[in-house]
């Protein structure tokens, strides 16, 4: 479908990324969900191209293999010739465990930054007004909450707190370009992860984390997964044509109160 802004999210089968997914489609824009998980990611790319009428495409990704990441960007630029928009949700982690492993966005950020950078800019008209600037493109990475606060996560905090550095130098170094590079941190997400963690734990014990949760943040709930993509979808938008290099906290109020 060409003339349709393209997107990709990475780790779009699931969670925050899915619903990302869903959130970029309903705008109009092609989707290329990109993940681990096979069955679920062409499942969501289906799903998006029957109920928003948009093209959608899902190409496997493991986050450790470098040819998944060129393959990724080459398969968006093949499908619809440019890449206007990126999430990289794409990670692991044990939920509420020492030990967490987290996969940081810097090869993610490079190779699309890549793309972007070849692009011709598109001119946006800064309505109501006939003022006019030029954009390649934006990228935004999840991060967390953990990655500005000590919670008792050591290596996880560690990474998140690595990918808002990275996003920050990459406003920095490809703002000159005209590409965005944003971060969105996330509190405590209701994602079907965390579900199915919480239904694993011994009742009393999920009473205790869920009365936590709750009680920690101001909102005095758990977030949901679409809450996080109107989030991303802003910073993915040409609505937000001049912020660039900065984090956005959605957790319910928890950091200010920290």
């Amino acid at each position: 479908m060409p003339g349709r802004q393209s997107a990709i999210v990475t780790g779009g089968s699931s969670g925050i990324g899915k619903a990302t997914a869903h959130k970029l489609a309903s705008r109009g824009i092609n989707v290329l969900v990109a993940d681990i998980n096979i069955t679920e990611g062409e499942q969501v790319s289906k799903d998006l191209k029957a109920k928003y009428g948009v093209d959608s495409a899902f190409v496997k990704l493991d986050t450790a293999v470098e040819a998944d990441c060129i393959n990724m960007v080459d398969t968006v630029v093949k499908l619809w010739g440019r890449l206007d928009w990126a999430c990289n949700c794409a990670g692991k982690a044990e939920i509420l465990t020492d030990g967490e492993e987290d996969v940081t966005e810097k090869v993610f950020d490079e190779y699309e930054a890549v793309q972007m950078r070849k692009q011709e800019p598109r001119v946006i008209t800064l309505t109501p007004s006939d003022r006019k600037v030029e954009t390649r493109g934006s990228i935004v990475n999840i991060s967390s909450v953990n990655g500005i606060v000590g919670l008792g996560q050591p290596g996880y905090s560690s990474a998140k707190a690595g990918i808002i550095a990275f996003t920050r130098t990459g406003s920095q170094f490809y703002g000159k370009d005209l590409i965005r590079f944003n971060s969105v941190l996330p509190g405590s997400i209701r994602t079907d992860a965390m579900v199915k963690w919480l239904e694993e734990l011994p009742p009393e014990k999920k009473k205790f984390v869920l009365e936590s949760l709750v009680n920690s943040t101001p909102l005095a709930r758990q977030g949901a997964p679409e809450e996080l993509a109107n989030a991303v979808s802003y910073f993915l938008s040409d609505d937000s044509t001049y912020v660039n290099g900065t984090t956005l906290i959605v957790d319910g109020g928890l950091m200010a109160i920290k």
